[in-house]
């Protein structure tokens, strides 16, 4: 890696950017590369890591109870509405990823997810990437209140909110 990448691929330690700005809720899930996820260089195509992220976010679900079955149970569809995603450096063949996958806390009825990926047991960060999603009814209307089930869950969820480290001035 050269002098460029390692820079971007490592994280800075004071971290303003890339930590939440709000409180948040966070899981790790990790995840080994497959063969067909990667090109003839054994590099990991980028738009598998679409799906790297929706492992993270079925992760986090499964932890907190709000995985898909969850909505559909209550008829409540939760599209992805707005998605980006930062490539620092490349995943390749047989790499044990880790996707740390934060819900950052929302006074409006959306989720919120952040997500950093990385090697296991590595610093460097690999991507990065956020999602938005917004709660409809089943014909597909924008739901304007958190559905019943979440104000439930946003409940229960009150003392586990983590809350950002302050950022520190500027040099």
């Amino acid at each position: 890696m050269n002098a460029i990448a390692s820079r971007i691929a490592r994280p800075t330690l004071d971290r303003p950017k890339g930590m939440p700005n709000a409180p948040y809720l966070e899981e790790r899930t990790t995840l080994r590369v497959r063969f067909h996820e990667v090109d003839a260089l054994h590099i990991v195509w980028h738009g598998h890591y679409v799906s790297y992220l929706e492992e993270g976010r079925r992760g986090f679900g499964r932890r907190y109870g709000v995985d898909y079955p969850v909505f559909l149970e209550h008829q409540v569809p939760v599209p992805v509405v707005q998605l980006e995603l930062n490539y620092f450096a490349p995943a390749r063949l047989a790499d044990v990823l880790e996707v740390t996958t934060r819900l950052l806390k929302s006074e409006t009825p959306k989720l919120v997810f952040e997500y950093d990926i990385r090697r296991e047991g590595q610093e460097w960060l690999l991507a990065s990437g956020r999602t938005v999603q917004v709660f409809a009814t089943p014909a597909g209307e924008l739901i304007l209140a958190w559905p019943p089930f979440m104000r439930e869950r946003l409940a229960a969820w009150e003392p586990l909110w983590k809350h950002p480290l302050p950022i520190p001035p500027s040099a």
